[in-house]
């Protein structure tokens, strides 16, 4: 079974498509004096356990904000009785190719077929989503957005996936943000799985703030 899942969310630039859309998205971050040596960067820790939560992406590594993307998607599923994702390499490399191909050829979409670009990955699935977003700073933003957007919750709350990849630029998709950043989730299950879970109740209360 293939779930086709068409889905995308857009910062303040275009916030007649997303009312969520929060105001931080087209800020930049401080840069230090240049008299001044550079100074470490302090990156925040939620107090629920997802460090780097609250850490822009141009302050930190892909992996640390892979991680905090993702310890806050499970947050929201774990809260409401779904289980956790579990991280896969393949959906990485797919989230992460999509995020620099959008940013490199200033194109804020999910193209023709993402669910072949899955497939290419590696990663062999019978059920698929994507979650895009561009102009959000940090982790904590872009799963805010995507938590108050109908379609991303209900990726996000779905019970069918049991894998997720993410991919993150620190640039925005010229043209459609003014701030950093960029940001791609993969959903899926593994062909040949079956559903994690049958509680579609939490991704039928969608969309919800957070």
């Amino acid at each position: 079974m293939f779930s086709r899942r068409i889905t995308l969310v857009l910062p303040a630039l275009a916030a007649g498509l997303i009312a969520a859309a929060p105001a931080a998205a087209t800020s930049h971050p401080k840069k230090p004096p240049v008299h001044r040596p550079a100074r470490p960067v302090r990156r925040s820790h939620d107090p629920a356990g997802c460090a780097d939560a609250d850490t822009p992406a141009t302050s930190a590594s892909k992996q640390a904000m892979r991680t905090a993307v993702v310890c806050l998607i499970n947050q929201q599923r774990t809260s409401r009785h779904l289980p956790a994702l579990q991280a896969n390499s393949d959906l990485d490399n797919s989230a992460q190719g999509w995020t620099d191909t959008m940013v490199a050829t200033h194109q804020f979409t999910h193209g023709y077929d993402f669910a072949s670009r899955i497939s290419a990955a590696g990663f062999h699935w019978s059920s698929a989503g994507e979650n895009i977003a561009t102009g959000f700073q940090t982790p904590r933003q872009v799963v805010r957005a995507w938590m108050a957007s109908t379609g991303h919750c209900q990726n996000i709350l779905s019970p069918t996936y049991q894998n997720v990849g993410t991919g993150v630029s620190a640039h925005p998709v010229p043209g459609f943000a003014s701030g950093p950043s960029t940001w791609t989730q993969d959903f899926g299950l593994w062909m040949g799985h079956s559903a994690p879970s049958g509680n579609y109740g939490p991704s039928s209360g969608c969309p919800y703030n957070i």
